[in-house]
């Protein structure tokens, strides 16, 4: 195994040594050969400021690589993006509306600009998180803005082509701007990833970006895709700088020649998602084995269950709490790690839950 350091990575530094961390969504593998030979390349090369509008080539690849024709902007990160659309679209005091529970990101990005969160809870049934379109039918009148992941963060759930038609019809009798966080798009397994866009191409802002699906969380890229109107409102909002070079070439380099490394990781990362399942089942916890990301969503018996956990079992877990209201007995659990620290987290887990 090749950890993470404890001093140079937030997901392993941030606990005592005694804890495993099993929390922020980062993987513990190192990136592919071909991403970090470019990234040498690059650093032996011109390091001055790029193109305002990025690399070419690489705006091309992202285009591609999602079967999309669209405006395209470069963005620090995707959270960036959140924030920018919520200012862009939104007034203080206005209502935004999502699906929850949620990224902790999403709901920051709405109340610390002194938006409403409109919550739109996702179905439970026994096949898995649906949904609830007529929940979002109801709430669709008193905002003007829908922030959707898509896969979703923290279910996994990938939504299958009829829930998006349906959702891009709401959007268009109620005159919504979906912004769409599809950065786990690459990380699927059974079943293919298809963006919003193809269904709501005239209100949908597409946010992705390598760091989820390459491991590149700590060289921050992203980029908005949509129509020109839109995108143009939230570049407006954007902090003023240019794009990192080294992660432009990074994330190039991962479109380029990323496949073979990103399809071991995805076996990889099944085998470790089965694993979890398995576990959560004989154990008689909450859980849907997720359709992408390499998340498991996690109910126990517990309130407050992830400091119930880092206190007897000294594993580390996002708080189901901070994903919304009303789950904090939720746990999200980041399988992309080794097997033989998966399965002492498990063992460990084992015992609070005895």
């Amino acid at each position: 195994m090749d950890l993470p350091p404890r001093t140079g990575s937030l997901k392993w530094g941030t606990y005592p040594e005694d804890v495993l961390p099993l929390w922020v969504a980062d993987m513990d593998f190192p990136p592919a050969e071909a991403i970090r030979q470019a990234l040498a390349e690059r650093a032996r090369g011109f390091l001055g400021y790029p193109p305002r509008e990025g690399d070419r080539e690489l705006r091309e690849l992202i285009l591609e690589a999602l079967g999309l024709e669209a405006e395209l902007a470069f963005m620090p990160g995707v959270v960036v993006g959140l924030y920018a659309a919520v200012a862009a679209f939104t007034a203080p005091g206005q209502g935004v509306l999502t699906q929850v529970p949620i990224y902790p990101p999403f709901l920051a990005a709405i109340r610390d600009q002194r938006r409403t969160v409109l919550a739109n809870p996702l179905r439970e049934t026994p096949e898995g998180y649906r949904l609830d379109l007529a929940g979002l039918e109801r709430l669709a009148f008193a905002t003007r803005l829908l922030l959707f992941c898509h896969p979703h963060n923290p279910t996994g759930r990938v939504f299958g082509e009829e829930e998006l038609a349906a959702l891009a019809q709401i959007a268009r009798r109620h005159d919504l701007i979906v912004v769409s966080d599809e950065l786990h798009a690459p990380l699927t397994y059974e079943k293919p990833h298809v963006p919003l866009a193809r269904f709501l191409p005239e209100r949908t802002l597409t946010l992705v970006g390598p760091g989820k699906a390459y491991n590149l969380a700590g060289l921050p890229i992203g980029a908005v895709l949509g129509p020109k109107p839109l995108v143009e409102a939230v570049k407006r909002h954007l902090p003023h700088v240019f794009p990192n070079v080294l992660a432009m070439a990074a994330w190039k380099a991962a479109l380029k020649e990323g496949g073979p490394w990103l399809k071991a990781t995805l076996e990889r990362l099944r085998a470790n998602r089965d694993r979890v399942a398995a576990w959560a089942r004989a154990r008689g916890l909450g859980h849907h084995p997720p359709e992408g990301t390499y998340l498991a969503w996690i109910q126990t018996p517990f309130p407050k269950a992830a400091a119930y956990f880092l206190e007897r079992a000294r594993v580390a877990l996002n708080p189901g709490e901070s994903f919304g209201r009303g789950y904090d007995t939720y746990v999200r659990l980041n399988f992309a790690t080794y097997p033989e620290v998966l399965e002492e987290a498990l063992r460990r887990l084992d015992g609070a839950l005895k």
